[in-house]
C-alpha cells in the first residue's frame, strides 16, 4: 500500500551527505524523564539505572510469564525480571525509579512495516495540506478536548467527504500561497478518491460515490488542477502513494522524461516501472507508482532545503507520536540515502540514557531511481557503513515490489476488477479486460532474492493482488535453495488477497514472515467491497487467522502515513474485522457489505484474531520478523525496551469486548533502558475509528 516519499540527497546539507551524514557530534546530557519518582541515573555496569516496580508485568516470555518489576542496567539491558523485593537488591540510591502501580508493562511493540520518515514529514502543517478522510495524525475532532480551532483542518479532524470539499480547501491554499512572495506550491497529502462520498456536482447521479463522480483519478487530474490555478505548482499524493496529481506548473518542475514541458536530455527523470503507461499518465497529470514516490521526494526536498534543520526536526516529532502509541522501534520501509541522512542527522551523537530521540529504528533499503537492484544492494551497504556505530539505527533488509494498491487500481489481479472508470478503461493503454499492473514479475523478483540473500540481506517484498502475491510466492519457492541468511526471513508484505494455497507454499519453505495489514479492512473494507471488486473476494481479505492456522509467523502493520501507527487499534480491527461505515460514503447493500467482514452467509469463513495474537504481532512475532534475539519479550539480557499501559490489554474483560481496547493509554515507554513519559497520557486517546 505504500511507496511514500523519498528525501533527495539536495535536501539535507552537502556536508553531511559526503560521508551519507555520517554520525557527529555530542548530545547535551539530559535528565530522563521522570515517572510517579525517579532520581539520576546509575553509572556502575550490573547495577540497576533504571527500576520499574509494582507493576503488572507481562513478559511474552513462556519460561516467566509475569512479574511485577524489571531492573535495567547502564548499557540498556533487562538484567532483572522479578518482584519488588529481587529488582530493589539491584537499586542505589542513584537508580531511577518508576512506581508503575496500577499500570501493564509489555515488550516494547515492534514496527513490523511503516515509512516513519513519510509519516513525519506530513506533521508540518506549514507546508502540507490535509485532504484526508482518515485520521492518520490523532487530530482531535470537533467538539473534544484539544480541538481549540473546530473549523481548522489542519489541526482538528475533520475529514474531506467529497471532491467539492477537496477542490475548497485547495483553492483557499492557493489564495494564501499567492500572497507569499514568491508564491508557494501547494502541496496536499492523503487524497483519496475511493473513500469520497456523492458530489454535488453529479447531478445526474444522485447516488454516485467517488469514481462515479468527477475526481483526479479519471484520467483529467492536470486540467482540473490547472482549473484552480496554474499560477503556483499544485502536488497531491494520495493515501497510498502509489497514484500522485499535478498541475502543469509541478509536472513542469519534475521534469519527466517524455512529458509536456520536459527537457527530455540526460537530466530528465525516467520512469522506471511499466514506462509507457507512467509516461502517458504522467501527461493527463497523474503520476503512478515510481513517478508517485519520486514526486513527493521532490517537492518534500524542496521545503526541506529552504528550511535547514526541518527535516530532523519533524523525524523527531513523527518518533514521539510513534512513542506516544506503544512504539520503541520503528521501521523505515523504503529508505534511500535521503531517508538514511536524516535519521543520522536526527540521532546524531545518541547514547542511552542522554538522548531525546525515543525508539530506535530499522531501515529497509530501496532504490527508487533505478531499476538495477544493485543499486539497492548498495543502498544497503552505504546505510550499514552510516549507521556502524549507532545504537538506536539499523539496516535490516532490502525492498521490492510486486504490484500497487487495490482502491488505487494498481494491484495486479488475476481476474479483473469487478468496476473500473477512466484511466483504466482506455484499451489503448491497459490491458482490457482490466487486472492492474505488476512492478517486477515473478523471474526479476526470484532473481533479486538471490542476490539479496547472497549479500547477506533478507527481502521485504510489497504484494496486493492475487497475481503478484502468487507471483511473490513462487519467486520464493523458486529459491528455497538459496535462503536468506541464517536467523533472518524474508516478507511477504500486506498479502490482502492470499490464498491458503499460497501459504501453504510459504510453511513449506519455512524462511519467511507474514505481515497483515489489518486496519486496511477497516477503513477499505466498504470502498473495496461495493466499488472496487466484489463480496467474494473482498470479505475474506488480509486473512491473518489463516497465516497463524498454518504456524507462520504473522505480524500486523499501519504502513503510515496510509493508516494511523497505532498497534492497538490494529490489534482491535484484526480482533474484530469491522468496517467502518462513513457517514458521508452510504453503504449501498449492507447484505452484500456487511458491518463485520467476518462469517458473512454468502461468503463464510472467519479471519479474526485474538488479543493476545494480536500482542505477538507487534513483540515475539515481529521479533521472529526481523530475526532478532534480544527483542520482543521481557527477558534478562535483552534489550530494556518496554510499553508501559495504563490497563491490561489481555484482560479477560477486554479479551470478552474488545471495543476496551479503545480506553487504554500509552502512559510511557522505555527504550533502551531510558524512560519516557508520555506527555499525552492524562487525555483520553484518540481512537482513529471514532
Amino acid at each position: 500500500m505504500e511507496k511514500r516519499f523519498v528525501v533527495p540527497l539536495f535536501a539535507v546539507p552537502a556536508a553531511l551527505l559526503a560521508t551519507l551524514l555520517a554520525l557527529a557530534g555530542c548530545a547535551s546530557p539530559k535528565t530522563p524523564a521522570s515517572g510517579k519518582a525517579s532520581s539520576a541515573p546509575a553509572s556502575s555496569p550490573g547495577i540497576a539505572r533504571l527500576v520499574l516496580l509494582n507493576a503488572n508485568v507481562i513478559t511474552m516470555d513462556d519460561a516467566q510469564p509475569v512479574a511485577q518489576a524489571i531492573a535495567i542496567d547502564t548499557y540498556g539491558k533487562i538484567i532483572k525480571v522479578g518482584n519488588d523485593f529481587e529488582v530493589l537488591r539491584l537499586a542505589t540510591r542513584t537508580t531511577q525509579r518508576i512506581d508503575a502501580t496500577g499500570w501493564t508493562i509489555l515488550p516494547g511493540f515492534i514496527d513490523p512495516h511503516s515509512h516513519m520518515a513519510g509519516y513525519a514529514m506530513f506533521t508540518d502543517i506549514d507546508h502540507w495540506l490535509d485532504v484526508s478522510s482518515i485520521n492518520i495524525y490523532f487530530k482531535p475532532s470537533p467538539g473534544t478536548p484539544g480541538c481549540v480551532t473546530p473549523t481548522d483542518p489542519q489541526r482538528c479532524f475533520i475529514p474531506v467527504q467529497n471532491q467539492a470539499d477537496v477542490v475548497a480547501r485547495l483553492r483557499a491554499a492557493v489564495a494564501k500561497a499567492l500572497l507569499n512572495t514568491p508564491p508557494t506550491p501547494v502541496l496536499a497529502f492523503n487524497y483519496d478518491p475511493s473513500r469520497l462520498g456523492h458530489d454535488p456536482s453529479c447531478v445526474a447521479k444522485p447516488k454516485s460515490l467517488s469514481f462515479e463522480c468527477t475526481t483526479f483519478e479519471n484520467g483529467n487530474a492536470l486540467a482540473q488542477l490547472d482549473a484552480i490555478t496554474t499560477a503556483v505548482p499544485i502536488y497531491i499524493t494520495s493515501e497510498s502513494g502509489h497514484i500522485s496529481y499535478v498541475n502543469t506548473p509541478a509536472l513542469a518542475a519534475l521534469n519527466i522524461c517524455g512529458t509536456k514541458g520536459s527537457t527530455n536530455d540526460g537530466n530528465c527523470h525516467k520512469p522506471i516501472m511499466n514506462v509507457n503507461v507512467e509516461t502517458a499518465l504522467a501527461n493527463v497529470g497523474q503520476l503512478d507508482e515510481d513517478l508517485s514516490l519520486y514526486a513527493t521526494g521532490v517537492f518534500q526536498g524542496q521545503v526541506l532545503k529552504a528550511n535547514t534543520g526541518l527535516g530532523a526536526q519533524l523525524l523527531k516529532k513523527g518518533a514521539e507520536i510513534y512513542a506516544q502509541h506503544g512504539y520503541t522501534l520503528a521501521q523505515e520501509g523504503a529508505a534511500g540515502l535521503g531517508e538514511m541522512a536524516l535519521y543520522a542527522e536526527a540521532t546524531a551523537g545518541c547514547k542511552r540514557p542522554f538522548c531525546d530521540f525515543p525508539l530506535s529504528a530499522a531501515m529497509i533499503a530501496y532504490d527508487n531511481s533505478s531499476s538495477d537492484f544493485a543499486k539497492t544492494i548498495a543502498m544497503g551497504e552505504a546505510g550499514k557503513a552510516t549507521f556502524r556505530d549507532s545504537q538506536l539505527v539499523s539496516v535490516q533488509a532490502l525492498k521490492s515490489f510486486a504490484d500497487g494498491s487495490l482502491q488505487g487500481y494498481t494491484g495486479y489481479l488475476k481476474s479483473p476488477y469487478t468496476n473500473v472508470f477512466p484511466p483504466f478503461t482506455l484499451g489503448g493503454l491497459f490491458q482490457q479486460p482490466y487486472v492492474g499492473l505488476p512492478d517486477v514479475p515473478q523471474s526479476e523478483l526470484a532473481l533479486r532474492l538471490r542476490a539479496a540473500h547472497a549479500a547477506g540481506y533478507p527481502m521485504i517484498i510489497h504484494q496486493i493482488g492475487d497475481a503478484a502475491i502468487s507471483d511473490a510466492v513462487n519467486a520464493v519457492v523458486a529459491t528455497r535453495d538459496a535462503p536468506p541468511p541464517a536467523g533472518k526471513r524474508d516478507t511477504m508484505l500486506h498479502v490482502a488477497m492470499i490464498s491458503g494455497h499460497d501459504l501453504d507454499q510459504l510453511k513449506s519453505v519455512g524462511t519467511t514472515a507474514v505481515s497483515v495489514m489489518s486496519s486496511n479492512v477497516y477503513f477499505y473494507g466498504l470502498p473495496e467491497c461495493q466499488m472496487v471488486l466484489d463480496p467474494q473476494r473482498i470479505l475474506n481479505v488480509y486473512p491473518a487467522r489463516s497465516v497463524l492456522d498454518r504456524g507462520l509467523p504473522m505480524t500486523l502493520h499501519s504502513d503510515s502515513p496510509v493508516e494511523p501507527p497505532y498497534p492497538l487499534f490494529e490489534i482491535w480491527v484484526a480482533a474484530t474485522r469491522n468496517v467502518q461505515q462513513p457517514s458521508w460514503y452510504p453503504n449501498q447493500n449492507p447484505s452484500n457489505c456487511p458491518a463485520v467482514f467476518a462469517n458473512s452467509p454468502k461468503v463464510p469463513g472467519d479471519e479474526r484474531i485474538g488479543i493476545l495474537d494480536g500482542i505477538k504481532a507487534f513483540t515475539t512475532s515481529a521479533a521472529m520478523q526481523y530475526g532478532f534475539t534480544d527483542r520482543g519479550a521481557i527477558k534478562e539480557s535483552y534489550i530494556g525496551d518496554l510499553v508501559l499501559l495504563s490497563d491490561n490489554p489481555l484482560d479477560p474483560k477486554v479479551i470478552a469486548n474488545p471495543d476496551l481496547l479503545k480506553t487504554i493509554r500509552t502512559m510511557g515507554t522505555v527504550s533502551y533502558g531510558q524512560y519516557f513519559a508520555n506527555p499525552t497520557a492524562s487525555m483520553p486517546p484518540v481512537w482513529p475509528a471514532d
